[in-house]
């Protein structure tokens, strides 16, 4: 097969238009984070960051696989529109409520008050997210990527005005808290606004609950993959936090994001993309390999050359991204540094079992890498280092890159996994060399 003689039919225009769109937002989310790292400590930042990671956990709640959902139907009365919105803002009143309400719950879990300040704030938050997911999904599946980006620069340059201006004037972790709720609640009302303009228009509240039904085969999976998904991705935090405490989570939380900037610049951006334009080809696996397979090896490079300069350069990164307070975060982002190839790759699975609408094998897949993950966390945890703990996460994504494309290629694509794994050699061979230089710089 010759990558050049494949058409994407449209793949790689939605990803730059959604790449375009959203670079100025991660321009500004970068800036952002560089700004208010030094006015925050990393005390504070892991107080917020010890209630987020169960924010997270009510958030796919609030969106159980609404959104992808939406993405993939080909027609919806204004009726059914309004009900599922009605529904969304049923749901994050509920979710916010019961968050808010569990307050004290997270602060004897991490045996630290401050914690009890973020929760109302992430409370808010929770309902914002609630309501936005309707209106975000009409945007996507028209790929107005353009009005989502505007969307989310807006949102952050105000979240930050407003937390910056706070600083001053309140405790730290109420205007560091605030920054969630006001960049959520802004983003909400321009994504709201801008899907007036989609096929199907603005959403209006409305009691017809029941447009979920025919919703609910593709969004049931998808929840569930959420579901675990979510433990797998966010128990490192949970329990980081629990037993090295808040300090040690700010840290951490801090690699871990400064990790997954590679991905935000080279997957996140492109994955908004995948699902709509790869759905049209639903029954024509031989067609969608080929376009994963030509998609994802040029993505190998670009996450090979990510993974490599991470490393190379973590010394600048964290001096000029963060500051001098943030030392300890180098030798970590430098053990991250070999998961960001695969990671990269890996990234842009779910958007092709979707499109495909194989949310029953991405939930296989996804539970599957949960166990995997789960495993390398708690080793990681009982062994209180997390330096260890980084080089067990190393494993487990390189682990769960291997099942999830086997699964993808045997039972969606039905071709051989062998061919995509050898276009992955480039890649593969970049974290090999950063895995022996560790192994023999820490035995000399």
């Amino acid at each position: 097969m010759h990558l050049k003689k494949i058409n994407p039919d449209g793949l790689y225009s939605a990803i730059a238009k959604s790449m375009v769109s959203r670079y100025a937002v991660y321009a500004v989310n970068l800036l952002s984070m560089m700004v208010l790292a030094r006015i925050f400590s990393p005390q504070d930042y892991g107080t917020v960051a010890a209630v987020m990671v169960f924010f997270i956990f009510f958030q796919l709640m609030a969106e159980a696989g609404l959104g992808p959902a939406i993405i993939n139907i080909n027609q919806l009365k204004k009726s059914d529109r309004d009900g599922l919105f009605g529904l969304t803002i049923l749901v994050g009143t509920v979710l916010a409520l019961l968050f808010a309400s569990l307050a004290p719950v997270f602060v004897l879990f991490y045996e630290l008050p401050g914690v009890g300040i973020v929760v109302p704030y992430v409370a808010i938050s929770l309902f914002f997210f609630s309501v936005n997911v309707v209106p975000n999904a009409l945007l996507l599946r028209d790929k107005a990527f353009y009005r989502i980006g505007v969307a989310g620069l807006i949102a952050e340059i105000v979240s930050l005005t407003i937390t910056i201006a706070l600083a001053n004037l309140v405790n730290p972790i109420h205007a560091l808290a605030a920054k969630g709720t006001v960049s959520a609640g802004t983003l909400l009302l321009t994504i709201w606004y801008f899907s007036g303009k989609t096929e199907f228009g603005r959403p209006l509240p409305g009691r017809k609950f029941s447009a979920i039904k025919p919703l609910l085969k593709f969004s049931t999976y998808q929840f569930f993959f959420n579901f675990i998904n979510y433990f797998s991705r966010n128990l490192d935090n949970i329990l980081v936090g629990r037993y090295m405490g808040v300090a040690a989570l700010g840290i951490y939380d801090k690699a871990y994001q400064l990790m997954k900037y590679p991905l935000i610049l080279l997957t996140f951006a492109m994955t908004p993309a995948i699902q709509p334009v790869i759905r049209k080809y639903a029954d024509d696996q031989t067609k969608a390999e080929e376009i994963h397979q030509s998609f994802t090896f040029r993505l190998s490079l670009l996450g090979a050359a990510a993974g490599l300069l991470m490393f190379l350069l973590a010394d600048w990164i964290i001096l000029i991204a963060l500051g001098n307070q943030w030392v300890d975060v180098i030798p970590i982002i430098r053990i991250l540094a070999m998961a960001i190839p695969v990671q990269v790759i890996l990234s842009t699975s779910g958007s092709f079992f979707q499109a495909m609408s194989r949310t029953d094998l991405l939930f296989l897949s996804g539970a599957l890498s949960a166990v995997v993950m789960v495993a390398a966390i708690i080793t990681g945890i009982v062994m209180r280092d997390i330096e260890s703990l980084c080089w067990f996460l190393v494993v487990a994504f390189h682990i769960n890159f291997i099942q999830t494309y086997y699964i993808l290629y045997k039972k969606v694509f039905f071709k051989p996994v062998s061919s995509f794994f050898i276009k992955t050699i480039p890649s593969i061979s970049i974290t090999l060399g950063i895995c022996t230089y560790l192994f023999f710089s820490v035995n000399k």
